[in-house]
């Protein structure tokens, strides 16, 4: 796994350097990450969530096979891990979840979440997650 640690300001040990690896990452994967905001007609585009992650909004992690974007949200109740990409193949993604759990446990987070296209559920049905919310979305007029 090639997890990113966020950036903070202060930050001098080879920013560069972290910078650069980070881009190269983040471009290995970036047809992927565009097919899948094609997927909910590109709310974000490539630009943008390279930018929400060197800010640390949100965390990407490079492991064999795949890629993950995640991000921490904060309730009044407790926090999720939230993924909100995953490309590559499906068996990487889910041997990548223990690392992932891992952080989110970390990071103070009760849960992990994923929201996606409708074939998560079927595709993770059987790893203990349980489809909780369906969204729909209506174009306005």
């Amino acid at each position: 796994m090639n997890a990113h640690v966020t950036l903070n300001e202060g930050m001098t040990a080879n920013l560069a350097g972290s910078v650069i690896e980070l881009m190269r990452d983040l471009l290995e994967w970036q047809e992927h990450i565009e097919k899948a905001m094609g997927h909910v007609d590109n709310q974000y585009s490539f630009n943008d969530i390279v930018a929400s992650v060197i800010r640390g909004e949100r965390h990407f992690y490079k492991f064999d096979g795949c890629c993950v974007i995640m991000q921490r949200e904060a309730y009044p109740a407790y926090s999720i891990y939230h993924c909100f990409v995953a490309c590559g193949d499906m068996q990487a993604i889910k041997d990548a979840e223990p690392k992932i759990n891992e952080i989110a446990k970390e990071l103070g987070c009760k849960y992990m979440a994923i929201s996606g296209r409708t074939g998560w559920p079927r595709a993770l049905k059987n790893d203990g997650w349980k489809h909780v919310i369906s969204v729909m979305y209506k174009e306005t007029y």
